[in-house]
């Protein structure tokens, strides 16, 4: 039984690494996650049923041709191990405490541990510990008009449905897992041809960003100071890579790539956790304080390259920063034209961007849907990358940068109201593809400061 406890060491993604570089070419893999690799494993995992058994197929036939007797027996040990102990990531804290852990539901969706929130109030809290569920934080967010109750359940209380009818009604439909988001980087090939990114203005506005960390220390901010807080418990580990691209495709200074506000103030909001080179994620409270300090800086216009499930808390924190007049901007996500809507792209107060070429040809892994509202250039789009380099970035993470850079521009310049004459604005400054009018695949068209 020693192939069994190797394989409960192993996840879905680290198999999938091991058993896939047998059989497919290694070409300009992006850096945007701190792994050059995890673009391959992200392609893979956003394929359809059909073309996954065909992988699928072709690793067993490569297992058998290829793989020596001892990694033929590993395989076999982890294809039999239950989902839930292949997908269990714990994150670690300082002196390698466990924080929590991450674990994969049955449709993919990535969670917390049997955590989840809820709107605070004596009464749930009481229930809750009749439950004897754990109370992990209380967070007080006064800019989203909510104070969030964390709180974690014993195993037989961990389901929705069960929870939902213990709460009160109110608490009751403000209730939530804990879900974790995605950053919307992928990989871009070496035969894809570079689009030069298009400067919006030279102003002073302001921007904010919720991502990974970003690498300050990097060449191309070197003239530039941002403002960076983040949102986890110390002594996590924070990957920088993804945040550094959109941070550097905003403000960096370089002589080899040109910014979209090069003047710009960045506040930036960190709340990526670091699992391995491979593997990381951003829960929901810590978007949710992000979203509440960004609104606290009166900062205007808002870029979330991130994408993940849509939930009550995050809708209603969505709309009440919509009513106080600030523009939220988000990737469309890369899973893949037919995949479903992504959140927070998909609600109506958010403007959610997909990702062209230099050709305005969609994104091969772009979401589509009645959502999308702009199209942007995010295919091999050159930026700061971690480590000091710079390089060329893919995916609809890329876009959106383009898109907040114009609100700003545009609602300055402009003198503009509110974030609806913005949006009518941005209307006004694309070049329409595809199907005429507004579509599904590339929204009004092809957003262009020309």
């Amino acid at each position: 039984m020693m192939t069994i406890k190797l394989a409960r060491h192993f996840t879905k993604r680290s198999l999938l690494f091991t058993l896939l570089t047998l059989i497919l070419p290694t070409t300009g893999f992006s850096q945007v996650l701190d792994n050059p690799v995890q673009p391959v494993l992200q392609d893979v995992q956003r394929t359809t049923d059909r073309v996954r058994n065909q992988v699928q197929q072709r690793v067993q036939d490569n297992v058998q041709q290829r793989l020596p007797e001892t990694l033929q027996n590993l395989h076999q040990g982890v294809v039999t191990v239950a989902n839930d102990t292949m997908n269990r990531l714990p994150v670690l804290g300082a002196n390698n405490q466990e924080l929590f852990t991450e674990v994969t539901l049955d449709d993919g969706t990535r969670v917390l541990e049997r955590e989840w929130l809820v709107v605070a109030s004596a009464e749930a809290e009481q229930v809750l510990q009749k439950l004897g569920s754990e109370l992990l934080a209380k967070q007080e967010l006064g800019a989203v008009g909510m104070t969030v109750l964390r709180f974690k359940v014993p195993a037989e209380f961990n389901d929705e449905e069960l929870l939902r009818r213990e709460l009160p009604d109110a608490e009751a439909a403000s209730l939530a897992r804990h879900y974790v988001y995605d950053t919307q980087g992928s990989a871009a090939t070496a035969d894809t041809e570079q689009a030069a990114q298009q400067r919006w203005c030279e102003t002073p506005v302001t921007i904010g960003m919720i991502d990974t960390a970003v690498d300050t220390a990097h060449p191309a901010f070197a003239s530039h100071t941002i403002v960076q807080k983040d949102f986890l418990a110390n002594g996590i580990a924070q990957p920088t890579a993804h945040g550094t691209a959109v941070a550097g495709l905003l403000v960096g200074s370089h002589e080899d790539y040109m910014s979209l506000v090069p003047q710009a103030k960045l506040y930036s909001a960190a709340i990526f956790h670091r699992h391995n080179a491979l593997q990381q994620g951003a829960a929901l409270l810590p978007l949710l304080e992000a979203l509440n300090w960004l609104a606290e800086q009166q900062v205007r216009v808002i870029n979330m390259s991130l994408t993940g499930p849509g939930n009550p808390l995050l809708e209603q924190a969505v709309k009440r920063l919509s009513e106080q007049n600030i523009l939220l901007v988000a990737a469309a996500g890369n899973d893949g034209p037919a995949a479903p809507a992504s959140y927070p792209a998909a609600y109506d107060e958010v403007i959610a961007v997909t990702a062209v070429d230099g050709h305005g040809a969609i994104y091969r892994w772009a979401n589509q849907g009645e959502f999308v509202e702009f199209a942007a250039r995010g295919v091999q789009v050159k930026t700061a990358r971690r480590d000091g380099q710079v390089g060329y970035e893919t995916g609809t993470s890329m876009a959106a940068p383009a898109v907040s850079a114009a609100a700003a521009c545009i609602w300055h310049e402009n003198k503009l109201q509110n974030v609806a004459e913005v949006r009518q604005a941005l209307q006004q400054r694309v070049i329409d593809l595809g199907t005429k009018g507004r579509d599904s695949v590339f929204g009004f068209g092809l957003l262009t400061a020309e």
